[in-house]
């Protein structure tokens, strides 16, 4: 057993054309504070709404993979306030593990992903 095991959190979103990674800020937790203030309003919001990353913006559709930190009603009330298209909790069952393609895609995009952490050095990776 690995004591003191390293771990990063990352949050990955991509459309057609750019993929987006945002590494958690060390020392901070998965709240639903966190997740709402730094990963969606600072990085997912902007990403989504501009016209570089997405064929047509207004045709982008925010589809969560049922985290606790997504399921939650604040949450839910913020991506709707803020005009995002998304599959909200009246559309994502909870028992729907073939339509969750977060969890097929995760391994593939946590394997690249470790092997650029691994392969960059200093501040700026």
């Amino acid at each position: 057993m690995v004591k003191n095991q390293a771990c990063i959190g990352v949050f990955v979103i991509f459309t057609t054309k750019k993929l987006l990674w945002v590494v958690k800020d060390k020392g901070e937790s998965w709240t639903g504070q966190y997740f709402r203030d730094t990963i969606l309003v600072q990085h997912v919001f902007p990403f989504l709404k501009n016209e570089e990353n997405a064929i047509d913006v207004d045709e982008v559709v925010f589809v969560h993979d049922k985290a606790p930190c997504m399921k939650a009603n604040m949450t839910q009330q913020l991506i709707q306030d803020n005009n995002i298209n998304f599959w909200g909790n009246n559309i994502w069952h909870g028992n729907s593990p073939d339509l969750n393609v977060a969890e097929h895609i995760g391994t593939i995009i946590k394997d690249e992903f470790e092997k650029r952490m691994l392969s960059e050095t200093g501040n700026g990776r």
